[in-house]
């Protein structure tokens, strides 16, 4: 008789899907990992990374037992030690930066390898709260977007993606579900099917450009000035929801002097769009019901990131699609989950932001930084500013621990590594920043070797500190009931017990509840803002032209990336063997690059070199490399030696995609 069990779980990755999991085990192995079928948005089929998850799984990198290094920063060189010899020693040494430079000292670094409750801010925040760590500001992928839609709209919410079918144009800016968000393309061609136009804005011609009706290809770094240019075009004309705009939302005036310069002519002139193209689009998005706004994060990690994503919501209540089921706009559907925080009590103390941790390792001294604890993430290779950041890890008085999955790029530079679960080995519980699915992921194993989830090395760690708080030692299953323990109406219902038994369960809010014309906007005076946020400006303007000899570089992810968390894994690594950098074959010609040859791309910050590949993806004057590789794979560095740690204009969020360079021939 077979032993075969069979649990939920779901993708914990940093990912729109949030795809729900089928997971096989047997003798306490995973033996098979495939898509829920019952989960009505994901819909029982993986991308194209999780599809090979077995690979990664137990991946001959995995880091199984805790390691203290022996070797040089940055060699790799480790021995293996018990939990217990680790814990202690980590534990002496903190105490001894608490005691000699104050909480400050230590910084917390972690992002979204778990995307779950527990796994990603619970235990451990409490932790950091309890010894007064300084503040990481988690701003790497989406703080500026975020922020905008809650200067706008006062949270992150949008239009539920099951209506998307109802939508009869959907306006795809700076978003490419082909490759980051699958499980939305059925949906756009539901909305095909049933009559629907689809356009896409974006810089490259991406896969998903090529799928729909229409792609203007915009200039890297303009998209402000488009939505700018087309609010000018629906107010001048008079084409707008004039009650809905006024009624609905403070600023109309100011929004209307704010765009009043930017005419056709000028908007053509610096997106590099025809007029024709954006008095078409303009017309569009007056007449054409359902209007669904669908901007990705790509469109916010650029300088005038906020500013950008402002002026396209603003074009949202210009035209009043809220008004509609499947219209609105929909960036983000994260703020629709009123769960409790785990974290504990907040305590105010020195912020960092995630970005300039080169500058936080290298230059800080008030306290400097003197211990690092990574989890969740993998700075060496993610960060930018990477020669920045690659200095400060090499620090011999900088105490860093990692636990993590891997022997990734961060790891090689810690002085212990302790092994972590994965999630198809641990209990938590997760949202979506897209669907409204809330889902309990069970493990279907133990994690093997010593490794252990993120809640339990927190509680091991705040023992080694001689922390005795019983919110500290708090079990996972007792998390995720105070997690769902809220008296919300959407929440209603959704326990853990609830969730033992039916473990996919959507949030009690009616697919065809229009947010903020059937819900509250939650604006101090109830109204949408049409001025943009604070600290963000309209001109002068800039940002979209070339320096002799420039290029822009775009560096965004592909069906087979989430940044670095699936870099070791062969499989997806076979059709692009060596980081490549696309070009178009007129920039190649003018260089006099062949295919294939060697390039050196740098700027100011540093250099990388890469192999030159012909490709119609990007335009002329910019050139692409999908983010990231691992650091190894090019000589120990990687495409973040180019980008900057220069914050965007409103929420502190990313610029990743404000980045110039130069390149340069490799001499054979």
């Amino acid at each position: 008789m077979s032993s075969e069990i069979v649990v939920h779980g779901a993708c914990p990755h940093d990912c729109y899907d949030t795809c729900g999991l089928r997971v096989h085990a047997e003798a306490g192995v995973i033996r098979r990992i495939e898509g829920d079928p019952d989960h009505p948005t994901t819909r029982g089929f993986l991308c194209f990374k999780v599809n090979h998850y077995m690979e990664r799984l137990y991946h001959p990198d995995r880091v199984l037992y805790p390691m203290r290094r022996v070797g040089p920063k940055g060699a790799g060189s480790f021995e293996r030690v018990s939990w217990d010899e680790a814990m202690a020693e980590i534990g002496e040494r903190l105490q001894a930066i608490l005691a000699a430079h104050g909480g400050e000292a230590v910084l917390p670094y972690s992002f979204a390898g778990n995307m779950g409750a527990l796994s990603g801010g619970a235990l451990d925040e409490r932790l950091w709260r309890r010894i007064g760590a300084s503040r990481l500001e988690r701003t790497i992928c989406t703080a500026s977007g975020n922020a905008a839609l809650r200067w706008v709209f006062g949270k992150a919410i949008g239009p539920d993606p099951e209506t998307i079918p109802s939508a009869r144009f959907v306006l795809l800016w700076g978003q490419n579900p082909m490759a980051t968000n699958l499980h939305e393309i059925p949906l756009l061609d539901a909305s095909r099917r049933a009559g629907g136009e689809i356009w896409t804005i974006d810089p490259l011609r991406t896969d998903t450009a090529r799928r729909y009706d229409r792609h203007l290809q915009l200039r890297p770094g303009s998209d402000l000035p488009l939505a700018l240019g087309l609010g000018r075009e629906l107010v001048a004309s008079g084409r707008i929801d004039r009650e809905f705009a006024q009624e609905r939302a403070t600023g109309f005036e100011d929004y209307r002097r704010l765009v009043e310069p930017w005419t056709l002519r000028r908007t053509a002139d610096v997106t590099g769009l025809a007029d024709e193209g954006i008095a078409e689009l303009a017309d569009r998005l007056s007449s054409v019901r359902p209007l669904l706004l669908r901007p990705g994060y790509g469109v916010q990690r650029q300088r005038r990131s906020a500013g950008a994503v402002w002026a396209i919501a603003a074009l949202s209540v210009l035209t009043g699609a809220w008004r509609d089921v499947g219209g609105g706009l929909l960036m983000s559907n994260g703020g629709a989950f009123p769960l409790r925080s785990l974290a504990g009590p907040e305590r105010k103390t020195r912020p960092i932001n995630m970005l300039q941790l080169g500058d936080a390792l290298t230059g800080l001294m008030d306290p400097p930084v003197k211990a690092l604890v990574v989890y969740n993430a993998n700075p060496a290779a993610t960060a930018p500013d990477q020669a920045k950041v690659l200095q400060g890890l090499a620090r011999d008085d900088l105490l860093c621990v990692v636990h993590e999955q891997m022997m990734t790029d961060t790891a090689k530079y810690a002085d212990f590594v302790l092994p972590a679960a994965m999630a198809m080995e641990v209990w938590d519980l997760h949202t979506s920043y897209w669907h409204r699915y809330v889902q309990l992921n069970r493990p279907a194993a133990p994690p093997p070797g010593e490794a252990v989830s993120n809640p339990e090395f927190f509680r091991r760690l705040a023992q080694a500190l001689g922390l005795q708080d019983e919110e500290l030692q708090q079990d996972d299953l007792a998390l995720i009931r105070e997690s769902l323990a809220t008296r919300h109406p959407w929440l209603e219902g959704i326990t853990l017990e609830s969730l033992m038994r039916r473990p996919v369960q959507k949030l009690r809010l009616p697919a065809e509840t229009r947010p903020f014309v059937d819900t509250p906007v939650p604006v101090a005076g109830g109204r949408f803002r049409l001025t943009p946020p604070p600290g963000t400006a309209t001109e002068p303007w800039q940002g979209a032209k070339l320096l002799p000899g420039e290029f822009h570089l775009l560096t965004p992810s592909t069906r087979e990336t989430i940044k670095s968390s699936f870099g070791n894994v062969a499989s997806l690594r076979r059709g692009h063997p060596v980081p490549e950098l696309l070009m178009t074959q007129e920039d190649m010609r003018r260089l006099g690059v062949s295919p294939g040859a060697r390039v050196r791309v740098l700027n100011g910050r540093g250099q990388v070199e890469l192999t030159a590949v012909a490709s119609d993806v990007p335009q002329r004057g910019t050139v692409v490399s999908y983010a990231v590789r691992w650091n190894h794979e090019a000589g120990g560095r990687n495409i973040n030696q180019l980008t900057s740690q220069e914050l965007a204009d409103f929420g502190g969020g990313a610029t990743f995609y404000s980045v110039r360079v130069k390149i340069e021939a490799i001499e054979d």
